[in-house]
This record gives C-alpha cells, structure tokens and sequence, in this order.
C-alpha cells in the first residue's frame, strides 16, 4: 500500500533472545505492509520498542530510549510492545502514542499502518515479504513459562505456555535459509518445554536438520531437567552448535530452594557431567543471580566457589533486582546496595577467568567460525562466533560478513581470541 513512498519504520529490542527473534518477525510483518525497516537511530516515521521488564535496569532502559525517540522526533508515532507493557501501562502511556500488548504484537505492522492511514484495523493488505539482512537469525519456537520461580515476573507477563506448530517453525526456517541466513537459532522463554502433539524439542531439532540448506543450528538455553538422552545424542551432527545455555542462578543450595529451582547444584553438576560426556569441549555458559534476598556471606562463598569449579565458559551475572508482585519480594533479608555490587564484582571476576580459561584450551586447534561484521566500517577487522561461543576476530582485505569457514585460533586478547584463515 506504500510502494511508491514507503514509510520508514525503527525496530529496536531490549531483554532476551525471544525479543530478537521477535524483532525480526516484526521487520518481516513491516516490510510486508510496505514499510522501509531502518536502524534504531536512524530518522523515522515510526518507532517500535519491544520491552522487557525483567529487571528494575530494564524498565529504565524502557523509559530512556522511548523518552529519548521523542525528543529527536516529536512528530514521529512512538509505539512500545512486549512484557514492559504488560505490567508498566500506566507509566508508558504518557511516553508513547501506541501500547501493543503481547497478546496484540504480531498486528503490529498492522495497527502502525493504520493509524498511519487512517484505515480501519483489518483493511490493508500486505504486497510483499520482508527479506532480513543479518547473518544469524532467531525463530521463535514457544513462549510463555509456568515454573514458579520466586524472583521472576516473566511468568506474569507472558502468561502460560504454548509451542509454535512445526510446521510454522519450518517455514521459517525455510525463509531464513532463503533470506541468506547462515545460522539459525531456536528461541523461546522455555524452549525445552516445547511441545507440538507428539513432537517435543530433540523432534522438532531433528526435522530442522532435515531441511536443505541448515548450515547451522543452535538452541538458545536449556534447563538441566531437560537434557534427554534422546536430544543430546542429535549433537552427532556437526551442524548443531557445542553451546549449551543452561541457567544456574545460584551454586548455592539453600537460595536455591528459596528461589524455588526445581534442582540442587548436586543435580545441575550431573547435568554437566552428561553434556560433556555427549559433546566433548562443549561450550556451557549460565546465568546467575547474586544477592537473592537472604543471601548470606556463606551462601554467597558457597555460589563463587561452584561457578569457579563448573568449568563455565562464560557467566552472565545479574544483581537480585526486586519485582513488585513476585515472592522474592516479600522476603526478608534484601541485601543492601553496596553489597550487592561488591558481589556482582565478585562474580564477574569469576566469570572473566573461566571465560578466558576455556578460550585457551582451544588454542592452536581448528573451529568453525561464522564471521558477522566488521568491527568498524573500514578497518579489515572482522568479528564473528564459533560455533561453542568463542567470540573470534582476524584481519582480511576481503569482505567476511556471512563467510562460515575453518579458523585456526592463535592467541587470547581481551575476551576474544584472534585467529588465522
């Protein structure tokens, strides 16, 4: 409906995974209602964040970048979508012409282009298919988490669970690999649960690698009760990625149990044992929350010295932020600001030396790398990310980006590792 003086629209995501792979669902739906997709900060008609509010940080990350777009652009539609609307409405009306719940966020491209228009909701008509640009591409397989965990507010705001149809899911698939896509990703709030009639996850990975032209498969996270013999024994295909997400939160037992995990670090070890035992050198990296309302000094010593004796090859670390309606909010104990960051500085530490351990195992020996983007325009500098999650770099007069080839890694930099071709 645009074809001859397409609108401009700016996607930008915050949080998880899921709200990548979500942000380029949405760039397709645009485009396919005739919009031009452009950068976060290029000049637009249309500016669409898909939030999170996963954390106190992340709600104000919301609110600066929605207060930030409408200073720059005053007469542009501002819209914001996702969990942050779900449970901060009354916050973000006055920053924002257009609220789009989750429930609603596929007819994104929709309701913009009507009220754009002045069209009725359901009127317009799509004229082509978007076609993405990056090298990796999330698709959404399920959404939604039912596990009580006591500090998370995701199950609040992405209420229940369901699974994509496989059918859907291929499709998609399909499109990338059309699109140029050399690596895809399988995302979702939980997408071990996933579950469509008979088939569960290790089916669903199976038919993916079914398909002509996967290159490249990986799965965004994993919980340790959901490492079946049957999905870890698909890691025989090369073409599946040595990179296991599996979130810890804590190495300690009793803020387990208050977290209401489901596990023991006893149980999570024994789920490492089994990865490593069906994938050699894979890489496992992990979340984890420091200060949990309660934490002691020797349930905090008790977290370091498992993460430092796991073997991770990479920890994100997040400070306990208090969420309004959670349990973990009513519980006793918060711990104070200044010690909560002398822990966080802690962890990191922790979490830099076993990244940087796990780098140098692989040195001198062959990986295959997918290069992503030269680090500034110009440079001959190339990064990119083997397929266990080594953050790589080399030099090259040719251009790189969506090149999958055989690296030699050579030495540690920083937290990534420069290589030879």
């Amino acid at each position: 409906m645009y074809a001859s003086n397409a609108p401009r629209v700016s996607l930008h995501s915050l949080g998880c995974k899921l709200n990548q792979a979500e942000l380029q669902e949405l760039a397709l739906a645009f485009e396919a209602y005739g919009f031009q997709v452009v950068g976060p900060r290029d000049d637009a008609d249309a500016y669409v964040l898909n939030t999170c509010t996963v954390t106190s940080e992340a709600d104000r990350k919301v609110r600066q970048w929605l207060r930030a777009v409408r200073r720059r652009n005053p007469e542009s539609i501002v819209a914001a979508c996702g969990c942050g609307v779900e449970l901060g409405r009354a916050q973000l009306e006055p920053l924002t012409d257009l609220l789009i719940s989750n429930r609603e966020k596929a007819r994104a491209a929709e309701l913009i282009a009507a009220r754009m228009s002045g069209a009725p909701v359901g009127s317009l008509t799509l004229e082509r298919n978007g076609r993405p640009g990056r090298t990796r591409s999330f698709v959404k397989i399920q959404e939604g988490c039912t596990t009580p965990c006591t500090y998370c507010i995701v199950p609040y705001v992405r209420r229940g669970e369901s699974s994509v149809p496989v059918d859907t899911v291929l499709s998609a698939v399909r499109s990338r690999i059309s699109a140029g896509y050399r690596e895809i990703v399988l995302t979702g709030t939980k997408p071990g649960a996933y579950r469509d009639g008979a088939t569960h996850l290790a089916g669903l990975v199976r038919r993916t690698l079914e398909l002509p032209g996967v290159e490249r498969l990986r799965i965004s996270s994993l919980q340790p009760q959901e490492l079946s013999d049957e999905l870890l024994g698909l890691w025989r295909d090369s073409r599946l990625c040595r990179h296991f997400h599996l979130a810890l939160q804590s190495g300690s037992a009793t803020v387990l149990e208050r977290m209401r995990r489901g596990y023991r670090p006893v149980d999570f070890s024994e789920a490492l044992e089994r990865v490593r035992s069906f994938v050699p050198g894979a890489a496992i990296t992990t979340d984890v929350i420091v200060g949990f309302p309660g934490e002691t000094d020797g349930e905090f010593a008790e977290n370091v010295a498992y993460c430092e004796s796991a073997g991770f090859a990479r920890i994100h670390v997040f400070p306990y932020s208090r969420r309004p309606g959670t349990p973990a909010a009513q519980m006793q104990g918060q711990v104070p600001a200044a010690v909560l960051r002398s822990r966080v500085e802690v962890m990191q530490e922790v979490g830099r030396r076993g990244r940087s351990v796990y780098a140098s195992s692989w040195l001198g020996r062959t990986v295959r790398v997918l290069w992503e983007e030269e680090v500034t325009p110009g440079s001959g500098v190339y990064a990119g990310n083997t397929d266990n999650y080594i953050q790589v770099l080399c030099s090259s007069d040719a251009p790189l980006q969506n090149v999958l080839e055989d690296v030699v890694l050579e030495r540690c930099e920083a937290d990534r590792v420069w290589v030879r071709r």
